[in-house]
């Protein structure tokens, strides 16, 4: 399984700083803040390869650790 990281590009009419993601993520879906675009910045095989600390947490392990994540 591949695993992406993407840039999303918006635009709102609020100030998203301090804002948390599932904010940002419901003020798109009400219609205040619209997607204009995304990148695909890196893309891996494993999760291991992930080099970013809070999202390895989301995927269950943590950086570099092979037994983890390919069960």
């Amino acid at each position: 399984m591949a695993y992406y990281k993407i840039r999303l590009e918006l635009w709102c009419d609020f100030d998203p700083k301090g804002t948390g993601l599932d904010e940002i993520v419901e003020h798109t879906h009400t219609g205040d803040a619209v997607c204009i675009g995304q990148e695909v910045v890196s893309v891996v095989d494993r999760p291991q390869d992930i080099e970013d600390d809070d999202a390895m947490k989301f995927f269950g392990g943590e950086e570099g650790d092979a037994d983890q994540s390919q069960g």
